[in-house]
């Protein structure tokens, strides 16, 4: 039955007698009062939640009132980017914003959701939100705040719904009465006494907590965990001084407005509920009845701030998702509900709530087990799990889960991998050993004592010590184990679209390619626009060499696809051009990959981009093929497109240290300024700056058909900066940023189609191309065959590109239709991709198809039972069978 949610539908009614009239088209409620900046409704609703949404008229909103002025570097002049969701310059919404009141009493503050590129061009907002209704009649009254009152008000909006709220309630009762409960209980705190005490490690983390904890130098979980084991006074004391001056504090935001984003419902406060409830749970001796009874009151409050806020804020932070911001500040709120349930009726009452959002957040992760940031994203996550397991017992439905059964491999196989965001941890691994940790102690992973171990050497190595954690000294593994090796094959995270791989060769040459919806196809349907908040991946390549960052996007204010390292179409090309965000942008709007085929020796990826570009270009495909010999780390590159109009069409390298033309249609790119590029947010990050590693480039097309240019480019760098985070300090002497390099390979006019063809090598001339052959060092070659008929190593086939090792001996044959040798004969009924060994006139390898279905005609050839593998990392084809010749 369509709708059978909806409650009520609200709608304008303007009539000669009054032109602010409204009406309820279902009828169900008749209590409407409204004027310009104000809307009052009344309704006797039955107890529960309740999910409103409302969508202004077209032209109705200025978007240029939420655009902000940024710095752009290099040049350092002010540029407007938008629009935003907050104006973090001034510290106000840019987007307008009403208070929200139920029964009178003030819930927060309504944002507007981040409009998308439709709701952008056609000036119109959208709005998501949620109220609590309890017994007898509810009024919920929205009031436009001051500043908005010229450029929206309710005369604009088109219409507002109610419908009965999704969001699950679960419970999660105490497992045992005695204290401590959250993390650890009273027998884990003797064991620990006993394994911690006296050790030299511990002893220095005590050691550091008196010279330093008052600094606030050391984690404040630390500085309980070390109270709750030695019971020293001095330690104590400290514990005690810092939570009573945090609940001393008027508010804890410091914000002239406490609604906006940022205020009284963030991140900061879910840290503050979370100190307070370690220190409560673990060392509540250390308070006198007046002290405790501040302490409750404070909690008291900030819980039902953030209950309200979350309730209220859907588009933001108030549905399931997989993103650290609503995660982050969940996890603080609910922890505290725990440390606070048996002595607030509110943490009683709310923990259900946040525990649901945690549940069916944890349906939302990749099924691969990797995120884009591999480490940061579930890194909230496993903080509020442990927290969970530890207080109501043993919690199967936060144990079942496909994305933290291969989380541990992930961060292994990815951990060298190129992205900007994970340098900004350093030297060391605390995100990597925390999860580690985690899913050593509550999720048992084959050989996680190994990867942990793996991540502790990694980190003493880099940066001389290890600076142990919580969860290190919780539930690291007790025995030794040899380090894991770090993987040589590459990884391919089918569920965001990216793969990663590293070579052999001289140079130790890492990559990623990017082409996908990054925060899961599986689950993009499922949340909300705001959680999917990453610039369009469109094929995207990142590089470092010897551990240096040498091909990388930059990360700027305002998504821009001309500073990421793929094809670019006039100004960049994306759909979601010059915006902060996505805002709401369908994930059908997305590229991905078509064809992958791993071998030994090869990657052969196929990504379609054509989604993820503006409809106003009208291009009818554009593609992008990535060949890795994985031997020596040399990649040949096809980048194409077909479309309707004349466009600039052009591909784009940003290295990050230099580019120098070699001649010959060579050119030399190096790497650097790693620790400039992870930011000054935090302080030095202990990298170096200095110019290392390096890439060749070879333009293996006809390079009279094109040119090649070599620029800075211009961006508005994010805060970690030191720029466009400060009103006063939008200066661009104030900033501490990267220079980039960009390698432009472009056609000098515009043109309705195009394609190039270039390789990247550790060395020079390690790769040649003719007609559609290319040639790799050492006699290995790739054929791009286009499904023509073609012979190679006594094979007739039909396919879209084979590769052949040195001898022609092992071929992976990639989108294939037949396969023909001598009187062997397979005929497909969809394209599969293959590796095969040719010797003595025998055939033999493995199909990946599609679907077990494939095969139109087999004569010759043996094919095996098949079997079903989602997540195997050789092909995008979820299908395998061997096969033999006979």
């Amino acid at each position: 039955m369509m709708n059978n949610d909806l409650v009520a539908y609200l709608q304008p009614a303007p009539n000669r007698y009054d032109p602010m009239e409204w009406r309820d088209v279902t009828g169900y409620l008749s209590d409407i009062k409204v004027e310009p900046h104000r809307l009052v409704l009344r309704a006797a609703l039955p107890p529960g939640l309740y999910h409103f949404r409302l969508e202004t008229k077209d032209g109705a909103f200025d978007m240029n009132t939420a655009a902000v002025p940024m710095v752009q570097v290099p040049d350092g002049r002010l540029e407007s980017v938008g629009p935003w969701d907050l104006d973090h310059l001034s510290n106000v919404m840019a987007m307008p914003m009403a208070r929200t009141y139920v029964n009178g009493r003030l819930v927060g503050g309504l944002w507007f959701d981040m409009p998308g590129p439709e709701e952008v061009a056609n000036s119109r907002l959208r709005a998501e939100f949620g109220i609590e209704a309890t017994e007898g009649e509810t009024e919920i009254k929205l009031e436009f705040v001051e500043r908005d009152r010229d450029r929206i008000d309710w005369q604009r909006i088109r219409f507002l719904e109610i419908r009965k709220d999704d969001r699950s309630w679960r419970e999660l009762l105490p497992a045992e009465q005695s204290r401590p409960r959250l993390y650890l209980n009273a027998e884990d705190a003797d064991r620990l006494r006993e394994q911690l005490i006296g050790r030299p490690e511990f002893d220095r983390i005590c050691d550091r907590i008196r010279k330093d904890g008052s600094a606030g130098e050391v984690d404040f979980d630390l500085i309980c965990l070390a109270h709750l084991l030695t019971e020293d006074q001095e330690i104590g004391q400290m514990i005690k001084r810092r939570v009573l001056e945090v609940c001393s504090l008027p508010t804890w935001s410091g914000k002239a407005d406490p609604l906006v984003m940022g205020g009284d419902n963030d991140r900061g406060i879910s840290l503050k509920l979370y100190m307070t409830a370690l220190a409560w749970d673990w060392c509540r001796e250390l308070f006198d009845s007046n002290e405790q009874a501040v302490i409750k009151d404070k909690v008291g409050t900030y819980l039902q701030k953030i209950f309200d806020f979350t309730v209220l804020q859907r588009a933001y932070m108030g549905c399931p998702s997989p993103e650290p911001h609503s995660l982050g500040t969940w996890n603080g709120t609910a922890i505290a509900c725990m440390a606070f349930y048996d002595d607030l009726p509110l943490a009683r009452k709310i923990l259900p709530f946040f525990h649901g959002l945690f549940c069916d957040s944890l349906r939302l992760y990749p099924l691969d087990g990797k995120n884009v940031w591999v480490t940061y994203f579930p890194y909230h996550l496993v903080r509020y799990l442990a927290a969970a397991h530890t207080f109501g017992g043993h919690r199967p439905e936060l144990s079942d889960s496909p994305f933290l059964d291969r989380l541990g491999h992930a961060m292994l196989a990815c951990f060298n991998a190129p992205n900007s965001q994970e340098l900004q941890r350093g030297l060391r691994t605390k995100e990597h050993r925390h999860l580690a940790a985690y899913l050593n102690r509550f999720h048992p992973t084959p050989d996680i004592s190994s990867i942990y171990e793996t991540f502790v050497e990694q980190e003493r190595r880099t940066a001389g010590d290890v600076a142990l954690t919580l969860f290190d000294l919780l539930y690291a593994p007790r025995t030794s184990a040899s380090p894991a090796p770090f993987p040589h094959a590459p990884f391919f995270a089918k569920d965001i679209g990216m793969i990663t791989f590293a070579s052999e060769g001289q140079s130790a040459i890492t990559g990623s390619l990017s082409a996908g919806l990054k925060a899961g196809r599986s689950v993009s349907f499922r949340i909300m626009p705001h959680n999917r908040e990453f610039v369009p991946s469109l094929g995207s390549l990142q590089l470092n060499v010897d551990g240096s960052p040498v091909l990388v996007d930059i990360s700027s204010y305002g998504q821009d696809s001309s500073l990421s390292n793929t094809m670019c179409f006039e100004d960049g090309g994306i759909y979601t051009q010059g915006q902060y965000l996505s805002g709401n942008v369908g994930p059908e709007k997305s590229s991905y990959i078509r064809r992958l085929l791993i071998t030994d020796r090869f990657l052969y990826a196929h990504a379609v981009l054509t989604d993820e570009l503006h409809p106003k270009h009208q291009v009818n495909h554009a593609e992008r093929i990535l060949v890795v010999d994985l031997q020596s780390g040399t990649m040949v590159i096809s980048d194409s497109f077909e479309g309707e109009q004349l466009l600039r069409f052009a591909t784009h390298l940003h290295c990050s240290g230099s580019v120098t033309e070699w001649g010959a249609g060579q050119y030399r790119l190096t790497g650097g300024q790693a620790n400039l590029i992870a930011g000054i947010k935090d302080g030095d990050k202990g990298l170096t700056d200095e110019e290392k590693g390096e890439i060749y480039v070879t333009i293996l097309n006809d390079r009279q058909d094109c040119a090649v240019q070599i620029e800075e480019p211009s961006w508005h760098p994010s805060y970690i900066y030191g720029l466009n985070g400060n009103a006063g300090e939008q200066d661009i002497r104030f900033g501490r940023f990267p220079r980039y390099r960009r390698w432009r390979l472009e056609y000098p006019s515009r043109v309705k189609s195009g394609a190039f063809l270039f390789a990247l090598t550790g060395k020079p001339g390690e790769v040649s191309a003719e007609g559609n052959t290319v040639r790799f060092a050492g006699g290995a070659r790739l054929l791009f065959a286009d499904n023509d008929p073609f012979r190679i190593a006594g094979l007739e086939m039909k396919a879209e590109a084979v590769l052949a090792d040195n001898g022609e001996r092992m071929l992976a044959i990639i989108g294939a239709r037949t396969l023909r040798m001598g009187e062997c004969t397979l005929v497909f009924d969809s394209p599969v991709d293959l590796e095969v060994e040719v010797s003595d006139g025998e055939l033999a390898g493995v199909v990946y198809a599609p679907t077990r279905h494939f095969l139109s005609t087999g004569e010759g050839i043996r094919v095996s039972d098949w079997q079903y593998a989602p997540h195997h990392n050789r092909s995008h084809n979820p299908w395998m069978a061997q096969i033999q010749s006979f």
